[in-house]
């Protein structure tokens, strides 16, 4: 007896594939499930991509985090690391200094073993701070405009002294990558990188920007320093008025280089004419030697055959 067959007959509306399937296929094999990890991309619920390092561009488990740090082959935002030398750390490496300088007393004695706390003049600190910030703005304002430059206020070891630019164009952050990384400030070597940071609202403290963080300079978020509003615009029309000018110049070298070619051209041409006209007028010169030397010669021949007929008339007439 022959065993029957039935095929259960299931409906475009189920199934892990169906968009609107709220429980999804979490697995990621299914439409449902690309949805899933899109939404939770860079987020706490993500347990493959760091979220700190996503937003900031900086984690402080660094190479030992157990989450990714996808770094980005392009991006229109660079990071120059620890470059910006922060007071409090200045500060406490003097302490350091001292505190090793007073180990070595008379009698071989250790001194007293405390380190006394540098004061950080906060007026000459904000000075020097603003002369850095102008000294960043001008050198990345030559590779193009600068739609944000923020440099961090924090003492975490995985963030101190970061400065992040970030430029109209994708480009301009290439250009300022390829020349800056590598070259060296104020005794410091610059090591530049991609950051994926493109949106500063998501990787600022925002208590931080109210007075009230808690976590003080050990935030694992950004603690942008404020810059005013009018140095910023200042700086801005500046660098703009130098692009212009070098694009000025640059069209000036173009079009000098062009006339010199044109002009190189032309003396070229001009002597292979001159050449041609010079080989031309010897070519004459010497058609015209050849034929005064015919004319001569035969002037000598009529004059000697005159000089003939003369002696003969002569004789003739010596005869007679």
């Amino acid at each position: 007896m022959a065993r029957e067959t039935r095929c259960r007959y299931v409906p475009n509306g189920g199934g892990n594939d169906d968009p609107n399937n709220s429980s999804g296929n979490r697995g990621g094999g299914g439409r449902g499930g690309a949805i899933h990890l899109a939404r939770i991309h860079g987020t706490e619920e993500d347990r493959v991509n760091c979220p700190f390092f996503f937003k900031i561009g900086a984690c402080r488990h660094a190479d030992r985090c157990s989450r990714l740090h996808h770094r980005p082959a392009f991006s229109p935002t660079i990071l120059i690391k620890h470059i910006y030398r922060h007071p409090v750390r200045e500060a406490e490496l003097k302490a350091a200094e001292k505190l090793l300088l007073n180990k070595d007393k008379k009698d071989g004695s250790e001194g007293t073993g405390k380190s006394e706390d540098e004061k950080v003049d906060k007026k000459q600190a904000e000075e020097n701070f603003l002369c850095f910030f102008e000294d960043m703005y001008e050198e990345l304002g030559k590779f193009g405009r600068i739609e944000a430059l923020n440099i961090c206020d924090n003492l975490g070891d995985h963030m101190i002294g970061h400065v992040y630019a970030k430029f109209t164009d994708e480009e301009m952050a290439a250009d300022a990558l390829q020349i800056m990384n590598g070259r060296y400030y104020d005794g410091r070597k610059m090591e530049v990188e991609y950051s994926p940071v493109t949106d500063f609202r998501e990787a600022r403290c925002r208590d931080f920007d109210e007075h009230t963080c808690a976590r003080g300079g050990f935030c694992n978020f950004m603690h942008i320093k404020p810059v005013p509003i009018p140095l910023i615009r200042s700086l801005d029309e500046d660098c703009e008025m130098e692009r212009r000018r070098e694009i000025d110049r640059q069209r000036e070298r173009e079009s000098r280089s062009r006339k010199r070619e044109r002009r190189d051209g032309s003396s070229r041409r001009g002597g292979s004419s001159r050449s041609e006209r010079g080989s031309g007028g010897s070519s004459r010169r010497r058609r015209d030697r050849e034929v005064s030397s015919e004319h001569s010669s035969d002037e000598d021949n009529n004059y000697s055959d005159h000089e003939d007929g003369s002696k003969r008339r002569k004789r003739r007439s010596r005869s007679r």
